[in-house]
């Protein structure tokens, strides 16, 4: 009993390393696009985020998709760990070299569909990044199979910081020198791959200490059989960490084609979908802690399922649940409400903040959808996932056909949070029925509902008193900033203590959360004095 429970642990601090390393990553990918943005301007940054979703395609391929599935092979034949290996690679660089092909020959066509054949270039410069997959998502997968997390977060935040170095150096050379914000964006791409191949060689120097007491790759097969998993199980799980980069891969195609296709003139389109795209990282922002679990849950789940401890898997999924719906929910709420500073501290001005706002309440259904992926993923159920995916999908493309003629950009958003809701809806709904979620227990339900309530109430009463008491700085940036800032520290303060006094973890369950269980100790002690 005391292993199991020290081998949660370690796993479970495992997440904690993972999440501190998303939670760097996303602040950085928040706060470079303020420079950024200053440097470009809107119409650069619209240019940068056409070509985004290719990079995020290869950064999610290579961070929650293929190293996911290659951990869970390791962790279920550990003696098999370099056959996997090298049959992992071989796979993964035939698939990626077929992707920089498909999307290095078919720029031209491509740039035309979106509405703006100037984009030819940073598409192509873009396509590259695909080279740097099988050389990541190897290693991740290995470290994460082996229940060493450190490496894949040290990785992953070495890859982000040097990427945002290069993009921030590269765009304000190209930009004083007149180059362009055409030209910005293809230095962008350029300064991305930069970064890849850093946090590639961060993941070389953890192996080399394991390659030394291991048999060398080349004595080892290639399996078919592994092969075939890989392209098939590993793309479907694949699938469901890129719901959000596939979203926005549908955005660049349709919302500037629409806009045009409904008079709206090309540098105005260009503005609005620029403006729209903020949206993006506060989304990416606001499902970090998720994004994080989703990496350690399916190595665990699938572990104890297959030794048929269907006990903790229940535990396990039960309480990974309750986190993803407690932080997803508290970020729509929160970023709701203080949408407006926030908007204008990262990005200058406060234009089409509703829009902004809407894309917010797509952070819940995908913080819900994401940790029941994961949870479906463990239990080797991956195709249920790829099914409610694509039906999202579907439902995105017919959305925004319909709607942004009618609603401009807050019709893309629209589209993006209904089919995140349908996809976590119908996720949650096949864990129901299959008896791997515990039953809704209402009173700890309605507490719950009561915390996040109240915690968006105490924000929002905090926003609008900061923007009477401090009037002189409302219209600056940095004012705008203490307001975004000290509201959402304010409202992290209320939600933790308003778990703890009304109990929405058990003790048992704290146990695998340190950082909430020593709080949760300390407010016990001062209740009792």
């Amino acid at each position: 009993m005391q292993s199991e429970l020290n081998k949660g642990k370690k796993l479970w601090k495992g997440a904690l390393y993972l999440s501190l390393a998303a939670v760097v990553i996303k602040i950085l990918s928040a706060i470079y696009r303020v420079p950024f943005q200053n440097i470009v301007g809107d119409v650069g940054f619209y240019v940068y985020q056409q070509i985004y979703p290719i990079y995020g395609v290869a950064v999610a391929l290579s961070t929650y998709g293929f190293p996911i599935i290659i951990s869970r092979l390791i962790s279920e034949r550990k003696n098999e760990r370099h056959t996997i290996i090298k049959s992992a690679f071989w796979s993964l660089l035939t698939f990626s070299f077929l992707g920089f092909i498909l999307i290095y020959f078919t720029t031209p066509t491509l740039a035309k569909y979106m509405g703006d054949e100037n984009l030819e270039t940073p598409l192509r410069a873009v396509s590259f990044i695909f080279f740097i997959i099988p050389f990541l998502s190897v290693l991740r997968g290995f470290f994460q199979g082996q229940g060493e997390m450190l490496p894949t977060a040290v990785s992953q935040v070495s890859e982000q910081f040097s990427r945002v170095c290069a993009i921030l150096f590269v765009t304000y050379i190209f930009i004083i020198n007149g180059y362009g914000p055409y030209a910005a964006g293809t230095g962008a791409a350029i300064a991305s791959i930069i970064g890849g191949v850093i946090g590639f060689f961060v993941l070389l120097f953890y192996y080399q200490k394991y390659k030394k007491t291991d048999p060398p790759l080349y004595n080892k097969r290639i399996s078919m059989d592994i092969v075939k998993i890989i392209f098939i199980q590993g793309i479907m799980v694949c699938l469901s960490s890129l719901l959000l980069i596939i979203f926005q891969l549908i955005d660049s195609i349709t919302v500037l084609r629409i806009l045009l296709e409904n008079g709206v003139a090309l540098e105005v389109a260009k503005i609005s979908k620029g403006v729209f795209d903020r949206g993006q990282p506060l989304v990416q922002m606001g499902t970090v802690i998720t994004t994080s679990f989703s990496l350690i849950i399916v190595p665990l789940i699938a572990k104890v399922n297959l030794e048929g401890k269907q006990d903790l898997v229940k535990k396990y999924s039960g309480l990974a649940f309750r986190i993803s719906f407690l932080i997803g929910a508290a970020a729509s709420i929160g970023l709701a409400v203080i949408i407006d500073p926030t908007n204008v501290m990262l990005f200058k001005d406060n234009k089409d903040y509703v829009v902004l706002g809407t894309m917010g309440i797509a952070i819940f259904f995908t913080s819900v959808f994401l940790t029941t992926s994961a949870i479906l993923h463990g239990l080797n159920k991956v195709y249920v996932t790829v099914v409610h995916v694509i039906v999202g999908l579907l439902v995105k493309l017919i959305l925004n056909l319909w709607l942004i003629p009618v609603h401009g950009t807050l019709g893309a958003a629209m589209a993006t949070v209904i089919s995140c809701a349908i996809c976590a809806s119908l996720n949650f709904y096949v864990l129901r029925k299959i008896n791997v979620l515990p039953a809704i227990q209402y009173p700890r339900a309605i507490k719950t509902i009561f915390s996040l309530v109240v915690m968006g109430l105490v924000t929002f009463i905090w926003k609008q008193s900061s923007f009477i008491i401090f009037s002189d700085l409302v219209y600056s940036r940095i004012g705008n900033a203490f307001i975004a800032i000290s509201s959402v520290t304010i409202g992290v303060f209320i939600l933790l203590v308003l778990m703890i006094i009304n109990k929405l973890f058990s003790e048992d369950e704290l146990e695998h959360i340190p950082k909430i269980r020593k709080l949760a100790a300390f407010m016990q002690s001062k209740n009792s004095t």
